[in-house]
């Protein structure tokens, strides 16, 4: 049996959305709901709509590596799905999931292919990819992939050239559709939470992955919306997630002289944006310190501070 965990965040209809493609799924036995933080009404809405959902209420955000675990502790399933908000099931999706994992006891966890909601085509920016490594994170940190998205770093680590027919081993697929052996994602400790948004799921698959395979399995349809949480944030804690995250998996994942590389670019590309932004932009200038500090830490051997809010 398969506990299902959301974490959503002010995203009241798309995530009664999600719940309602739930609906009738055979193979589930608790569906575990964690609004994290919002104020648009979401924890209520889901109380009076679904009886038999669990909603766990908190009432400030805290993060949703934390989140994650947070909904992963109130069940006792075999598996636990990992849904983001803005994912509707297909049918036969979640089934396929599983099998995919039954049929190969030593993988530990399956992700799906995420589709277009309309044409029901492969999204592309969301097939699976490889594990960050210094080069794909020093690309992100100077505007490289920006800048330059068909660039060879970039298209070695987003250009994996798998079909849509054959289930298979790969490093780290898409996040938003996950299915995890909680025997596995226990022995680990779940998710770290010293992450907050972005890079939490890229730390969790190089950390399951020492344990078994990880699966994309392509049969597995999930329509994927986007627009969510992340739509709505400011510059500012974009900047601020970001660096976060990318800075707490280089921390985590990388071996010290490695570390060091990533922190010597965090700070030339902070240290600029410091004095520039000081006086026209004192919130951007702020957040720009603050990496620059965490980027310092990173370099020293020291611990790396939160940026975002923990």
């Amino acid at each position: 049996m398969i506990d299902v965990v959301i974490v959503t965040a002010d995203t009241r209809e798309m995530t009664c959305d999600c719940v309602t493609g739930l609906e009738g799924e055979p193979l589930l036995e608790r569906v575990i709901v964690v609004d994290n933080g919002s104020s648009d009404g979401t924890a209520q809405a889901l109380a009076e709509r679904f009886a038999a959902v669990e909603v766990v209420w908190l009432e400030q955000g805290v993060g949703f590596a934390r989140a994650c675990n947070l909904g992963a502790a109130r069940g006792t399933a075999e598996l636990v799905l990992f849904l983001n908000s803005d994912i509707l099931t297909t049918p036969g999706a979640i089934a396929g999931l599983a099998g995919a994992l039954a049929a190969r006891p030593h993988a530990v966890l399956a992700g799906g292919r995420l589709v277009d909601p309309d044409t029901l085509r492969t999204q592309d920016a969301y097939r699976p990819r490889t594990l960050p490594s210094v080069a794909t994170l020093a690309v992100q940190l100077l505007g490289i992939e920006q800048a330059w998205p068909g660039n060879p770093v970039t298209r070695r680590h987003f250009g994996s050239q798998l079909d849509d027919e054959r289930t298979v081993a790969v490093q780290q697929p898409a996040a938003a559709a996950i299915l995890v052996r909680r025997d596995a994602f226990e022995r680990i400790g779940g998710f770290d939470e010293r992450f907050w948004f972005w890079f939490e799921d890229s730390d969790l698959l190089a950390r399951l992955r020492r344990r078994g395979e990880i699966l994309y399995v392509p049969g597995a349809a999930f329509r994927h919306l986007g627009g969510g949480t992340f739509g709505r944030w400011s510059k500012v804690e974009r900047i601020r997630s970001l660096h976060h995250g990318m800075l707490h998996y280089a921390d985590a994942q990388l071996p010290p002289g490695r570390r060091v590389v990533i922190g010597v670019l965090t700070i030339a590309i902070s240290l600029p944006r410091v004095v520039l932004f000081g006086r026209r932009r004192p919130d951007e200038a702020r957040a720009w310190r603050d990496v620059l500090r965490a980027g310092g830490a990173l370099v020293a051997g020291r611990r790396v501070p939160s940026l975002a809010g923990l």
